[in-house]
C-alpha cells in the first residue's frame, strides 16, 4: 500500500531545512517516496489522509531511557541521586519480574507514541520482555541489557547480552547494543571485556558517563582518571557509543573523544531534577562532538515527553551561557530528530525520499499554538506531547487522531497501576 498525508505545514529538517506550506508526504513499505508541496505530486497512492491545521515533521528519537521504570514514576522524588538509587530504586528493581518489565515498557511505549516519539534507546534487564513490548507497540528500539560487574562472576550477564544481540541482529525494529551501566558499577577490567565483545560482534555500547560531580570525583580519586578517560582506556570509544548525560565532561576529556563514533545524549530534565547540572553543550559543539536528546527513565524525569526535553534543553543552555542566542529553537528540534538519530547511527530524523517513514503530525489549531508566526518556535516552545495527532513508525500508523492503534492504553494503565502498587508494598 502507498499512502499520502497532506497537511498545512511540513518541516523536513533536511540539510536546507525546507518547509512546505501546504505540504505532503508519500510513503510505502516503511520508506518515504516523496515530500513536497501539494499539487505537483504525480505518484499514484492507495489512500490519502488530509489533516487540516497540522504540522508534519520527523518523529523524535529518545536517546536515553529506562522504559520499564515508568512503574517507579514519582518514587522518592526530590532525593539526591545516590540516595535515590541505593535506597529506593535498586532495592525495588531487584524485585522486578520479566512480566513487570514487559508491562512497564508497554506503558512507556504508549506514552512515547502519544507524545511523538518514534524510537528510543533503552538500558535495562529482561531485554526479551522489553523487545516483545517494543515490537508489539511498533516503535523502534535500540535495546541494551544493563550490565553491572566488578569481576569475572558477571561474565554470564555479558554472554546473555551477546546472545540477545545475536537473536535480534536482523530485526527491522530492534537494534541490540551492550549496556555497561557506569564506571562506578563496572570495573575497568569488566569494561574492557564489554569493549572486546562489542568489537567482536559489531555492537554499539550505551553507558552512563560523567553524570554527576560525585561520580567524577570518586572515579578520579579511585583511578586517577575521569569517567570519560577511564572509558577510553577500556576501549569503549573504539566502537559506536552512546554516552548518556555527560554533564561533567571537561576540556581535558576532549582529546579522548576525538573521532568518536556516536555521541553524547543529554537528559536536561533528569539532570536538573537530580541536581546534577547542565551539559556543556557549547564545549562539545566546538569540539565537533555529536549531541542528542533523551528523557532518562520516568522515575527520574517523570515524563517521557520529548517536547519538554526540547524546552528544557534550550532554556538551560541559554541560562548556562547567559545568552538567549546561545541555543535556538531550530537547534533543539534538530537535536530531538536527526541529531539523536545520528548518535544512534540511524538515517531517520529527516523527511526526504529514501529515508525511513518515521514522522508525526502536531495539531496547530489550539490556542497555545496561535498565531503561527514561527512553526519551529511553536513546536519547541509552545507545543506539548498532548498536541500530537499522528505518529507513524516504519510506515505504520501507531497513533491516528490521538488514538493508539497498536496498544490498549486502558488495559496497560490498569495492569501497570496494580503492579506498581504490589512492588511498593512488598
Amino acid at each position: 500500500m502507498r499512502y499520502r498525508l497532506e497537511t498545512d505545514t511540513v518541516l523536513t529538517m533536511d540539510d536546507m531545512f525546507r518547509v512546505f506550506r501546504p505540504g505532503q508526504i508519500t510513503w510505502q513499505d516503511g520508506t518515504i517516496v516523496s515530500v513536497g508541496g501539494i499539487g505537483g505530486e504525480s505518484i499514484a497512492v492507495d489512500q490519502v489522509i488530509k489533516i487540516p491545521s497540522g504540522i508534519l515533521l520527523p518523529g523524535f528519537y529518545n536517546g536515553h531511557n529506562h522504559a520499564a521504570m515508568t512503574l517507579f514514576r514519582g518514587l522518592a522524588d526530590d532525593s539526591p541521586i545516590f540516595e535515590w538509587l541505593e535506597k529506593h530504586i535498586w532495592p525495588r528493581e531487584a524485585k522486578l519480574t520479566a512480566d513487570d518489565i514487559y508491562v512497564g515498557t508497554l506503558l512507556a511505549a504508549a506514552e512515547m507514541i502519544k507524545s511523538g516519539t518514534v524510537g528510543y534507546a533503552d538500558m535495562y534487564f529482561e531485554m526479551d520482555a522489553v523487545a516483545k513490548a517494543t515490537k508489539e507497540s511498533g516503535l523502534r528500539g535500540w535495546l541494551s541489557r544493563g550490565l553491572v560487574g566488578q569481576d569475572n562472576t558477571a561474565l554470564d550477564k555479558l554472554s546473555e547480552a551477546a546472545e540477545f544481540a545475536r537473536r535480534f541482529s536482523h530485526d527491522p525494529l530492534i537494534t541490540p547494543m551492550l549496556g555497561p551501566h557506569a564506571p562506578y558499577t563496572c570495573s575497568p577490567w569488566y569494561l574492557e571485556r564489554v569493549a572486546e565483545i562489542a568489537s567482536a560482534h559489531y555492537l554499539g555500547v550505551h553507558i552512563h558517563l560523567s553524570e554527576s560531580r560525585d561520580e567524577v570525583n570518586d572515579t578520579r580519586a579511585k583511578f586517577g582518571l575521569t569517567p570519560i578517560q577511564l572509558a577510553s582506556r577500556a576501549g569503549l570509544f573504539q566502537v559506536p557509543i552512546l554516552i548518556a548525560h555527560g554533564v561533567y565532561i571537561e576540556p581535558d576529556d576532549l582529546p579522548y573523544l576525538e573521532n568518536l563514533k556516536g555521541g553524547v545524549v543529554s537528559c536536561p530534565i533528569s539532570n536538573a531534577k537530580l541536581g546534577n547540572g547542565i551539559l556543556p553543550y557549547a564545549l562539545l559543539k566546538q569540539a565537533g562532538i555529536a549531541v542528542g536528546l533523551g528523557t532518562d527513565g520516568a522515575a527520574s524525569t517523570n515524563s517521557l515527553d520529548m517536547f519538554q526535553e526540547m524546552k528544557a534543553m534550550a532554556w538551560m543552555q541559554k541560562v548556562r551561557e547567559g545568552n538567549p542566542e546561545a541555543f535556538r529553537a531550530q537547534t533543539a528540534l534538530t537535536m530531538a530528530t536527526r541529531g539523536t538519530a545520528a548518535v544512534l547511527g540511524f538515517s531517520g530524523g529527516i523527511l526526504e525520499a529514501g529515508r525511513p517513514a518515521d514522522f508525526i503530525v502536531v495539531d496547530s489549531q489550539s490556542a497555545h499554538m496561535t498565531p503561527d508566526i514561527d512553526s519551529v518556535a511553536n513546536i519547541v516552545y509552545a507545543a506539548t506531547g498532548a498536541d500530537v495527532l499522528y505518529t507513524v513508525v516504519n510506515g505504520q500508523i501507531l497513533l491516528a487522531e490521538g488514538l493508539l492503534t497498536t496498544l490498549n492504553e486502558a488495559d496497560i494503565r490498569r495492569e501497570a497501576q496494580e503492579r506498581a502498587k504490589a512492588l511498593l508494598s512488598a
